[in-house]
């Protein structure tokens, strides 16, 4: 081989690699997604322990979501109204918490596309001095014991109107403190699913207190992944692709029934 042929191959051969490197997809860069945890009234959905070892339904699903990728989750934990204070704040960042589209403010705002589980709320009483519930009215002239900073469509509606009286407290141990103490006077509000948790959690038994569902007053509905309104498009359509996979392969049933 000649020296100009040996050179016009050599040429070639960095013309060919230069094309390739310009139509090879860039790597994608690593991102930092900010996770929002409420703290002592979320649980099972986010479960910490004074801001560490984080787990929950909510918290293994984004968990799960970013595991095996470059990606970073930066997990903060703070009482609720922070929380709340905490995503206004930082609407044009990324984050990410749970919420429903009834619950309005930051945790309605950009919600996931698919729902991550539905939840039925749930009227819990002492079994010694209960009070039947079979229709909203029902709680007309009751307590209703609820989470502070919570909400709850169509119970809100008849606390406004002055039907129901409320009593707001941090925690569920707080809550069925209060309970203990109304006799037939009224009930704690709350998800069935996080007020079964909380019983376990507490060794409190069934046989001291009933449930008795309210989805006349509290129709069921959906939690979704709750995105800031300005997330990244780029971090949003991952996680929704994410959240699709875990969906079709079984893995967000079997991170919920975990904890039902």
């Amino acid at each position: 081989m000649s020296r100009n042929e040996f050179n016009v191959g050599r040429t070639a051969k960095a013309a060919l690699a230069t094309l390739f490197a310009l139509l090879s997809p860039l790597p994608s860069q690593a991102w930092t997604l900010n996770y929002y945890v409420v703290q002592d009234q979320a649980e099972p959905l986010q479960i910490q322990e004074n801001g560490q070892n984080h787990r929950g339904i909510v918290t293994e699903i984004v968990q799960k979501a970013l595991a095996g990728s470059d990606h970073q989750l930066n997990i903060h934990t703070y009482p609720f109204n922070r929380v709340i204070a905490e995503l206004g704040q930082n609407k044009d960042k990324n984050w990410v918490t749970y919420g429903s589209p009834l619950w309005g403010q930051w945790q309605a705002a950009n919600l996931s596309a698919e729902p991550i589980l539905e939840v039925e709320h749930s009227l819990l009483t002492r079994r010694d001095n209960p009070f039947d519930y079979k229709k909203p009215d029902d709680l007309d002239g009751k307590i209703a014991v609820l989470l502070f900073g919570f909400n709850y469509p169509g119970l809100d509606n008849k606390i406004a109107k002055g039907s129901v009286s409320e009593v707001r407290v941090k925690n569920y141990d707080a809550a069925f403190r209060v309970v203990d103490r109304l006799k037939n006077a009224g009930g704690f509000v709350e998800m069935d699913l996080r007020l079964k948790y909380n019983l376990r959690r507490l060794g409190l038994s069934d046989k001291d207190y009933a449930l008795q569902k309210v989805n006349s007053l509290i129709p069921r509905y959906n939690i979704h992944l709750a995105y800031s309104p300005g997330l990244d498009s780029d971090i949003q359509q991952f996680m929704e692709k994410r959240l699709g996979e875990m969906k079709a392969n079984g893995e967000l049933d079997t991170i919920i029934n975990h904890y039902r």
